[in-house]
């Protein structure tokens, strides 16, 4: 069985030889159109993939802190943010345009308490929520205790695209 084998790998071989079954440079042509054509130009068939271009505009989300504030005397001192969020869709020249339609939403949290706030507008290029998180002990209470996290979320509509992102801030409520 041996013999049959080794007779036939060799049959096999010498046919591939008489055949010109030979190892050949490979050969590299410029593509017709790079990667990255637009299919424009001239001749021929249609070129190769397109590159989508960028979104026409730019939603921006903008998370501020616009004060803070106490009530009540020591030791029971307690302390709050106000937090103003928005959403702005702009040109990438950052000039304001006119969605269709645009929301945001935020939450402020601070230890287990949260609060939260929402707007939209149809026809407009900026919507914002301003408001106070929760209030909390502020007096001896450490800094990661008078931390609060604010989390918005911001959408737009123009043209049947829509555009979304978030945004996320941290502020430390004095003391």
């Amino acid at each position: 069985m041996l013999r049959r084998t080794a007779t036939v790998g060799i049959a096999l071989l010498a046919c591939l030889a008489g055949t010109g079954a030979v190892a050949m440079p490979a050969h590299a042509w410029e593509p017709e159109c790079p990667i990255d054509c637009d299919g424009g130009g001239g001749g021929g068939g249609g070129g190769g993939p397109v590159t989508p271009p960028p979104p026409a505009y730019n939603l921006q989300g903008v998370i501020q802190l616009e004060d803070t504030g106490h009530e009540g005397s020591w030791p029971l001192r307690r302390g709050g943010v106000k937090v103003r969020g928005y959403s702005r869709l702009a040109t990438w020249s950052n000039n304001r345009v006119d969605a269709n339609y645009i929301n945001v939403r935020c939450s402020a949290t601070v230890l287990s308490y949260s609060s939260d706030d929402y707007d939209s507008e149809n026809n407009g290029a900026l919507v914002d929520v301003s408001f106070w998180s929760p209030t909390v002990p502020v007096t001896g209470v450490p800094v990661q205790s008078r931390t609060v996290t604010v989390n918005c979320t911001h959408h737009a509509e123009k043209n049947g695209v829509n555009y979304d992102t978030t945004s996320t801030a941290q502020f430390v409520i004095p003391e």
